[in-house]
């Protein structure tokens, strides 16, 4: 199954003026990749003139509201801007999201290499107006290798994490993908660990970098041996750590990427975005359910 997605996440505080607009407009400027819905109510009934005009006026919404959006022209995308119930103290610290994919219909529109290209422009866009702390995106394939790995590892009985989800960002990265975002906290920790990494990298204007692994997104292979055995991989498993990445084999679950605190450091009103939660022990990843573990798709 073709699909291709992206996911991004941040810390700041999208309440504070223009910046849900600013997100509009990363939208907005390529009229081939607009959404022409955006709704709190799904199914999406809302038509839009722009992206930036609606979400200008939801500021009030985005703290208890899913802003749902879609374009129904080819290519066909489909997302949802997330932020945390900040009333709602189990989610406090959690990151807001941003996500969105195009179905198995639109991949002949994705094999033209200009359209492939404005995809990854919108990427870079949207990770600057949202402040991103992390993302990355790809074909969707390589999520389902690495989840179909892990549940026949359990089915055997053999150990294997969970699927890598928003649980899992607070120790580790989940995996190398087409485009990958690591927001200033990442450089700031790694420093030139990420130089030569990748085909081709973009810094943005807070610090952070755009990292192209791949020159296309079209990689999956079904006769490698594991999800961690592409040869394009080997580089980031040499720089960073093997552990570093979810794996099954990783040898402890020690955090090898910043805190949420890191991240609040270099998000403006990053400090406001979310209160501080009270003391209490924090649920392992093994016990999230699905749906918080990221992606669109449960694991197969």
């Amino acid at each position: 199954m073709f699909l291709l997605e992206f996911d991004l996440y941040s810390y700041a505080n999208l309440r504070r003026p223009g910046v849900l607009a600013e997100i509009g407009r990363a939208f907005d400027a390529d009229p081939r990749l607009r959404p022409d819905r955006m709704d709190v109510r799904d199914p999406i009934r809302n038509k839009i003139a722009s992206a930036a005009g609606y979400l200008d006026n939801a500021v009030a919404l985005v703290a208890n509201e899913d802003i749902l959006f879609e374009r129904r022209r080819e290519p066909h995308l489909t997302g949802e801007l997330s932020a945390p119930a900040y009333r709602e103290a189990e989610r406090w610290e959690e990151a807001h999201r941003l996500f969105a994919g195009a179905g198995d219909r639109d991949e002949a529109w994705f094999h033209d290499p200009a359209h492939l290209e404005a995809f990854a422009r919108m990427f870079v866009r949207l990770v600057i107006a949202f402040e991103a702390s992390y993302g990355f995106a790809a074909d969707h394939q390589m999520w389902r290798q690495q989840a179909g790995e892990f549940a026949r590892a359990r089915r055997r009985g053999e150990f294997a994490p969970q699927t890598p989800g928003p649980r899992s960002d607070g120790h580790s990265v989940r995996d190398v993908y087409w485009l990958n975002y690591f927001g200033p906290a990442y450089v700031e920790l790694w420093g030139d660990r990420l130089e030569g990494l990748g085909t081709r990298r973009e810094v943005t204007p807070n610090g952070g970098i755009v990292i192209w692994a791949t020159e296309t997104p079209f990689v999956y292979r079904d006769d490698v041996e594991s999800f961690m055995s592409y040869p394009w991989k080997r580089p980031w498993h040499e720089a960073l750590g093997r552990d570093t990445f979810v794996n099954a084999r990783a040898t402890s679950w020690e955090q090898r990427v910043p805190s949420r605190a890191d991240h609040l450091r270099h998000v403006p009103g990053g400090a406001e975005s979310a209160p501080t939660a009270p003391s209490r022990n924090e649920p392992s990843s093994e016990d999230a359910p699905a749906a918080e573990r990221g992606w669109l798709f449960p694991e197969d």
